[in-house]
């Protein structure tokens, strides 16, 4: 794509990403996943106040505790986890909004609010064998729910389980489940055969929340080409994500908005901009010791990138986000695209997946 004149660019970036509906498909959290306390402040600014700042208009969350070095992930965690949200939510009615249908994000961009999304990663412990249990947790808020981890559960195989058998007849059932009640599936994290299992069970456009274009960073939590044209093929959107591993482009560089842009910049020339958005992965409160814990599980998901120096940089705090958007602009991408990917694709497929 033709780069354009640096001070137009910038002029043109900030009138789009003013006017975007801008969607993270996984912001990871405003209240750290493990417990009742908000991300920090970072010089002086709260976290949440950053994120209105930086035009964050809705962001999938992470509810439950994730499982590593922070507990049990289960059904109570899950739930505890919702309880201190609803708690937040009412602390700052001026400020949050939780979004339980994709016109509460319209509401959010004209309130000025930060609308937060109930999601899970890895929904198989909470819902322990029983899929009634979703029925209950959509009545509690939830609307996004990743399908694995990392490892094989009872639904299908994360993207480093040794062998990738698929999804299971339990894993088909949920993602039949999720799709009559309103439940969008997320394929984050899952192995390649499991995606494409699910894509093709799927009655609604699905979600891959945060991951990028193995073609350009050749990473097994990123997704081939093939599972991107599928995923396309049935309306599905995947979320880019900002997290230096998966977007790293040249081996000893760290990767920055530019390389972030390359993966956008593939995959819409691979299966067209109507699939791609955001999905940032942006976590600033990660403790040194999660963070050792998983380079010990899953040490690959690091690749000797610190703790503090793990996402791409110009965006490695909420507040950054206009500079994806301007490097959007210097690429030559339009208006429409550029407002699509900023959220509009990934608002089309919240519509399709939630009115149920």
């Amino acid at each position: 794509m033709k780069s354009i004149d640096t001070d137009r660019a910038r002029q043109r970036a900030q009138t789009l990403h003013a006017q975007a509906h801008v969607i993270d498909a996984e912001g990871v959290g405003v209240l750290m996943p493990h417990m009742h306390l908000p991300q920090p402040d970072f010089e002086g600014r709260s976290h949440l106040d950053r994120a209105l700042a930086g035009g964050l208009t809705a962001m999938n969350t992470t509810m439950g505790v994730g499982g590593v070095c922070a507990g049990q992930d289960n059904l109570r965690s899950l739930m505890n986890s919702m309880y201190g949200y609803q708690v937040y939510f009412r602390l700052h009615a001026d400020k949050l909004l939780h979004v339980e249908s994709a016109d509460d994000i319209d509401e959010a961009k004209r309130s000025g609010r930060l609308g937060i999304i109930f999601g899970v990663q890895d929904i198989a412990p909470k819902i322990e064998g029983d899929l009634t249990l979703l029925w209950n947790l959509h009545k509690l808020g939830l609307r996004v729910a990743q399908l694995t981890h990392n490892d094989r559960n009872a639904l299908g195989c994360g993207c480093l389980a040794p062998n990738d058998d698929g999804l299971t007849q339990f894993g088909k059932a949920a993602v039949r489940e999720m799709n009559r009640i309103g439940i969008l599936p997320d394929l984050a994290h899952g192995g390649m055969r499991t995606a494409l299992d699910a894509i093709d069970c799927s009655e609604t456009p699905i979600l891959i929340s945060h991951a990028n274009a193995r073609a350009v960073t050749a990473h097994p939590r990123n997704a081939t080409d093939e599972v991107l044209r599928a995923l396309a093929a049935r309306g599905g959107v995947i979320g880019v994500t900002f997290y230096a591993p998966f977007c790293q482009t040249e081996s000893g560089r760290h990767p920055n908005a530019a390389d972030v842009a390359d993966h956008i910049a593939y995959i819409a020339d691979l299966v067209g901009p109507d699939h791609v958005g955001l999905g940032t992965d942006q976590f600033e409160s990660e403790s040194e010791v999660r963070y050792a814990a998983f380079g010990v599980q899953f040490a690959d998901t690091q690749r000797g990138f610190t703790r503090e120096a793990v996402y791409a940089t110009d965006l490695e705090r909420v507040e950054k986000l206009p500079n994806l958007t301007l490097e959007l602009v210097r690429r030559g991408f339009s208006d429409e695209d550029v407002l699509k990917i900023l959220g509009g694709n990934h608002l089309r497929v919240f519509r399709a997946a939630w009115s149920r």
